[in-house]
């Protein structure tokens, strides 16, 4: 399955941002930490790729366990992001550390439990454009007014 889609950003703010998608989804507001001029009203990229990454790692977890036909009572993920910089001086996210916690009842096999564990990473699209470092690119288009 191929699939494109594409999302508008405008600027509402100081460094607000407001993100319209391709679908009928609200739309998500973004924004910065008040250290870099920004609002700290909304989260800021940074906290949206990792709940991205986090998202897609529990939902491909459930998606695999549904398949094996193992119920989840309830699945809970935490997420936890370093950020440092780098040796020119910028910021850059440097781990994202991600702990899922299933519960499920005791009489399920190790077996079918092990095997989801094993593969659900393969089904996380987010997390390996993240792991791959998938290619961005940026083109601006400087136009006179």
């Amino acid at each position: 399955m191929d699939e494109t889609f594409m999302i508008n950003i405008e600027k509402t703010g100081p460094i607000q941002f407001t993100t319209t998608f391709d679908k009928e989804f609200p739309q998500l507001l973004f924004d910065e930490d008040k250290s870099v001029g920004g609002e700290d009203k909304y989260p800021n990229p940074s906290r949206i790729l990792v709940a991205a990454v986090a998202s897609c790692l529990s939902a491909s977890l459930a998606l695999c366990l549904n398949k094996a036909r193992i119920p989840v009572d309830r699945l809970e993920t935490k997420a936890t992001c370093s950020i440092k910089a780098n040796e020119e001086g910028y910021l850059r996210i440097t781990q994202i550390d991600v702990n899922i916690h299933p519960k499920w009842h005791s009489d399920i096999k190790m077996k079918k439990k092990t095997r989801c564990v094993k593969i659900f990473k393969n089904l996380c699209v987010a997390t390996n454009a993240v792991i791959n470092e998938v290619p961005v690119n940026v083109d601006v288009q400087i136009e006179g007014n």
